[in-house]
């Protein structure tokens, strides 16, 4: 079977975004062959400086943390206070069939393109919007960004660690990452009911209902007594539960069939006698006994070190691997192997090891790795594929309606 190009070529996405989510969703589309336009303001996404408080360059011809969310786009930077401004951004969406943006509701009302403005002039559009905390409640207006709407609010910066701990730090766009994944799934669905039934429609997501969905196991059992921040001494599953190794590595054994599995967990960690052992082989009983079994356990893995206990449990088929580091996830030959990881060669002739999608179709072409540029880099051929001439564009340049 010959393979096809890409599987969204012909759809048209116009994005209006900032920062990592909405970024990230549209990001997605254009990996797998949607035409994606970034619109830009006149002074850029702020999202192009942060890259300096991760260390990383910021420079128009090498902005690594910028081009993670905003490869295989095309830019264009228009002020969308300017009439003539405006009337190009309208143009775009006439011929877009997804609109998505993260600009609050209140300033899209007053500019006129809020949803249910541009769904009367354009009613088989997709129009995607993206919330902090939702459209309701005492919040509503508040603006969000994911360490304190979605990492924060939600609780998992410390509920997520042990009790007592200090709140974790995480990852830059972590949780705007996850929520673009969310959104994404939304667009598409609303786009192939577009397509079936000739009406477009809103379709909203927010860092806090996202936070919610994806802490649904936690959600559910602190209804019923589990406890959080947990107590790293006493965990509910201590086979699925990070341990320190003879070498000062860790590992995390992930096995989550307890009762199935204690007795094959006992024999690879030499731990026969315990089997029969009322105390700890049921994952009722061990809640009671866990202060007497959570020793001889971290006694256990102290005996070797961590690769040969890794090798030993996957002999066994028992869940269980490393716990590494980020930094060396760019190294890793099973990210190399699946092309999680590759090199990207920037416009100065730097080359960084940049994350892909991680989607991929069998029937399909994996697409390139286009890096970013200026802010504006392809205005003038966006705005010649929607009907300016070169003379229009260059009068918009002299008053400043676009860039």
């Amino acid at each position: 079977m010959s393979k096809k190009h890409l599987p969204l070529e012909g759809l048209r996405v116009v994005e209006l975004g900032t920062h990592v989510a909405v970024p990230n969703a549209a990001r997605f589309l254009a990996d797998w062959g949607a035409e994606v336009v970034k619109v830009e303001g006149l002074s850029g996404d702020a999202w192009r400086v942060v890259g300096r408080n991760q260390l990383c360059p910021i420079l128009d011809e090498e902005n690594p943390l910028f081009t993670l969310q905003n490869a295989n786009k095309s830019f264009i930077s228009i002020d969308l206070k300017d009439p003539t401004g405006m009337e190009m951004f309208l143009k775009l969406i006439a011929r877009c069939d997804i609109f998505v943006t993260n600009v609050r509701m209140k300033s899209l009302v007053k500019m006129g393109i809020d949803d249910k403005t541009l769904l009367a002039r354009f009613p088989k559009l997709v129009y995607g919007h993206f919330t902090g905390y939702g459209y309701e409640g005492p919040d509503a207006a508040k603006p969000g960004f994911d360490t304190v709407a979605y990492w924060a609010r939600s609780g998992s910066i410390v509920d997520w660690g042990a009790d007592g701990g200090f709140p974790f730090l995480p990852p830059t766009g972590a949780g705007d990452a996850t929520v673009g994944s969310i959104l994404c799934g939304g667009l598409l669905a609303a786009y192939i009911a577009a397509q079936r039934t000739g009406k477009g429609t809103l379709v909203s997501s927010s860092l806090f209902g996202s936070a919610i969905w994806y802490n649904g196991s936690y959600v559910l059992s602190t209804q019923f007594g589990n406890q959080l921040p947990k107590d790293k001494d006493r965990p509910n599953n201590p086979l699925g539960y990070p341990y320190q190794c003879g070498d000062g590595n860790w590992l995390f054994i992930g096995i989550a069939d307890y009762n199935g599995s204690f007795p094959k967990l006992c024999r690879v960690l030499g731990l026969e006698e315990l089997i029969e052992d009322q105390r700890f082989n049921d994952i009722t009983n061990v809640h009671a006994n866990i202060d007497a079994f959570m020793p001889i356990l971290r006694g256990a893995f102290m005996k070797k070190d961590r690769d040969t206990w890794v090798e030993e449990f996957t002999a066994a088929d028992l869940v269980c691997g490393k716990i590494g580091h980020i930094s060396e996830l760019r190294t890793d030959p099973q990210a190399l192997a699946n092309r999680y990881i590759v090199p990207v060669t920037f416009e100065n002739g730097e080359t960084v090891d940049m994350p892909t999608v991680p989607v991929l179709f069998g029937a399909y072409d994996e697409s390139g790795y286009q890096p970013t540029g200026a802010v504006g880099r392809d205005t003038e051929e966006v705005l010649k594929q929607i009907g300016y001439t070169e003379g229009e564009i260059r009068a918009a340049k002299e008053k400043g309606a676009v860039r």
